[in-house]
């Protein structure tokens, strides 16, 4: 099954200019050796609040990501988990690092 969708949209596409490709893809590696994100200042910080409002925001009855996880899940946890989040999320921010359990890697 994973064969067919991986042949249909590679099917799909085609390049118009190999060249072009190959000197967008250079382009990209330079400047993404420098790249450092977006400075975060107290404008970006999020808490608890913003985080419950973002989940009861979220749409219901989509189909699952990657990790298996929906909206439902978050809408109706334990009410500590949005506070278990925002502050991983502010540990992230401060620390300037994900770890490879985070990042599902």
């Amino acid at each position: 099954m994973v064969d067919k969708f991986a042949d249909h949209f590679s099917s799909s596409f085609w390049c118009n200019s190999h060249s072009q490709a190959d000197n967008l893809r250079v382009e990209y590696e330079r400047l993404r050796g420098n790249y450092c994100g977006h400075p975060v200042t107290g404008n970006d910080l999020f808490d608890t609040e913003v985080l419950c409002s973002i989940i009861s925001n979220m749409k219901r009855g989509k189909a699952s990501g990657i990790d298996g996880l929906s909206a439902e899940h978050l809408l109706y946890s334990h009410p500590a988990i949005p506070v278990v989040i925002s502050k991983m999320f502010k540990l992230i921010f401060d620390c300037g690092y994900v770890s490879a359990m985070i990042a599902g890697e």
